[in-house]
């Protein structure tokens, strides 16, 4: 198995915020809740699997006011659902790539402690779902239409798949991004797999489809406006 360390951590995202920057510390849970299940006669304490699962998140790094760092993202936004996505294995495509949707950060901390920096941290209770997958466009900046490189996710599926787009920064007279998810067989004819809503600034969204997901993704983009910047990435997860 592959060991990854900190440099590795491509990016943290939080609707469109970036805070990989400003991070030290990023750690997510997977519970898999269990009942109690023992009866009156039983010697032994039995438990069952209930079939829920849920995710916590958590991140401490450093406080920062700037316009578009983790003040801005976290702080009077607790009781808000946010989209959050990361990256633990480089910012590469088809490395691994994790989503999540209802994720609520219950608590948001700035501490100031004599000779160091003020800290900030929070922790989120994912009410939604936690998804794995992989980068299907790394993060980068765009500044015109175009096709990102394919990848093969292994056989067809018919389980459908999520997949997530944060767009991070954007600059230029009226821009817009309309970004889609294509996939293929054969990495030669693509169809229409994902479209995701029409970004015109920073944005994060969860986009579904049922059915087949061929071997073969890619994404492609088309800009609009005036000298149009977009700085974005896309994941997608198997169902």
């Amino acid at each position: 198995m592959a060991k990854y360390g900190s440099n590795d951590v491509a990016f943290f995202l939080v609707d469109g915020f970036d805070l990989t920057g400003v991070s030290t510390t990023l750690s997510d849970a997977t519970e898999a809740q269990i009942e109690e299940s023992s009866a009156l006669g039983d010697a032994w304490g039995e438990s069952l699997a209930t079939g829920v699962r849920r995710a916590e998140l958590a991140a401490d790094g450093f406080y920062d006011d700037a316009s578009d760092s983790v003040n801005a993202a976290l702080s009077g936004n607790e009781a808000t659902s946010r989209i959050v996505c990361y990256a633990y294995a480089g910012n590469t495509l088809a490395q691994q790539f994790v989503g999540h949707v209802g994720a609520f950060g219950g608590t948001y901390t700035r501490s100031a402690t004599r000779n160091e920096l003020t800290k900030a941290s929070a922790t989120w209770t994912v009410t939604g779902q936690k998804d794995t997958g992989i980068i299907v466009e790394p993060l980068g900046a765009e500044t015109a239409s175009g096709t990102g490189s394919a990848t093969n996710y292994g056989s067809s599926t018919s389980g459908g798949a999520v997949a997530y787009l944060q767009v991070t920064t954007s600059s230029g007279t009226s821009p817009t991004a309309d970004i889609k998810i294509e996939d293929s067989p054969d990495n030669s004819s693509y169809s229409d797999l994902i479209t995701f809503t029409q970004a015109t600034g920073r944005t994060a969204q969860r986009a579904t489809v049922s059915g087949t997901v061929n071997s073969y993704l890619r994404v492609s983009w088309t800009l609009g406006g005036t000298d149009p910047s977009f700085t974005f990435v896309v994941g997608l997860a198997r169902g």
